[in-house]
């Protein structure tokens, strides 16, 4: 509330998903939500995120050319492929990105900064919406109005106006299958990496041993077994009886069942599994997948396209043959129908095929 005016309604929210507590069957509990460095070291999060961020990514707007000019050159520090790429993974992991309009001596659109989430506070004040970014890296401190940003967001829901404006990954919904999968690699690796020990026992037939005794047979049983001697034939005196202990068929079978991980984190997304584990619907033709895939981007790109369009010029829309016809088999089959059909003339289907690059 401001000393000037009393009956100022204000306040703010740092949209950082990544909270330390949240409400679970009516308790607090700690938040264990999958942290976006950690989900890139996940190869099936890796594998989704890569292949959505880099589709969109290699696209190119269309539209007014006073602003697609700057959107398909968007900043002086990396071309505009890395750029939107790493703008459409910070929605796809944090379920927000924030680009700053950078404005020129025209005061026209000259360039877009990219700002973190975690440096930025969405204030709402009497209605008005600002944008603070706190310093990070070279960037000073400054305030945006939401004219001057453009904030990008999926699945923004909450239980007030401002977290309404908010944000939220799909890696929400992946919590407990990323920590089950998690657990499943690390008992993987685990058994891997002891060998052939963790899974042995060796009986000594001589009443109870101390703990010196015992670290001594196994010291003296892994050098005699492990390292250059593994896959040797064991020899073992009379005094020692020794055995394998097998993992127990429910975990093996658990460990064996693990791809419905990876179905689950490629639904979230809303992409196909065939696109993942080269399987999927096995009855679904290409052009269907491909619907079905296009159709799954829509969901990210119709928010960014929204966002522009507001910000920017209602005119803005995205050339999505990169993507649904990236070797222009399509486009060219079309083009010849239409020649063969008398709906366009010999030289306007050369101007067109000379527009696309393709002559």
């Amino acid at each position: 509330m401001s000393i000037l005016n009393p009956f100022e309604r204000r306040s703010s929210i740092t949209p950082n998903n990544y909270y330390p507590f949240m409400v679970q069957n009516g308790s607090i509990v700690p938040n264990s939500l999958v942290d976006a460095t950690e989900a890139l070291k996940n190869s099936d999060l890796y594998a989704v995120t890569s292949l959505i961020s880099s589709d969109i990514a290699g696209t190119r707007f269309i539209g007014n050319q006073v602003f697609t000019s700057v959107l398909n050159n968007p900043s002086h520090l990396t071309n505009a492929f890395s750029f939107w790429q790493t703008a459409i993974l910070n929605l796809l992991l944090n379920g927000n990105v924030f680009l700053a309009i950078l404005k020129g001596d025209n005061s026209l659109m000259k360039e877009l900064r990219l700002i973190p989430s975690n440096a930025i506070t969405i204030d709402l004040t009497d209605d008005t919406l600002t944008y603070e970014v706190n310093q990070f890296d070279d960037y000073p401190s400054a305030k945006y109005n939401a004219s001057e940003m453009i904030h990008v967001k999926i699945m923004a829901y909450g239980v007030d106006t401002l977290h309404n404006l908010v944000g939220h990954s799909p890696l929400e919904s992946l919590t407990s299958e990323i920590g089950q999968q998690k657990e499943a690699n690390r008992l993987s690796l685990s058994t891997l990496k002891g060998a052939l020990n963790p899974t042995s026992v060796v009986k000594v037939p001589q009443g109870t041993l101390s703990s010196e005794a015992k670290d001594s047979i196994r010291k003296e049983f892994e050098k005699a077994n492990g390292g250059n001697n593994s896959g040797r034939v064991m020899v073992l005196d009379q005094s020692a009886d020794f055995s394998t202990v097998s993992i127990n068929a429910d975990v093996a079978n658990y460990l064996n069942s693990m791809n419905w991980g990876r179905t689950q984190i490629a639904k979230a997304f809303g992409v196909s599994d065939s696109y993942l584990n080269g399987t999927g619907d096995q009855q679904s033709s290409l052009d269907q997948i491909k619907d079905l895939y296009v159709n799954a981007l829509n969901r990210f790109i119709e928010p960014l396209i929204s966002e522009l369009r507001i910000k920017c010029d209602s005119s803005i829309g995205v050339d999505m043959s990169p993507i649904t016809d990236y070797s222009n088999s399509v486009f060219k089959a079309d083009i010849l129908n239409w020649v063969k059909e008398g709906i366009i003339e010999p030289t306007e289907a050369k101007t067109l095929l000379e527009s696309k690059g393709i002559i």
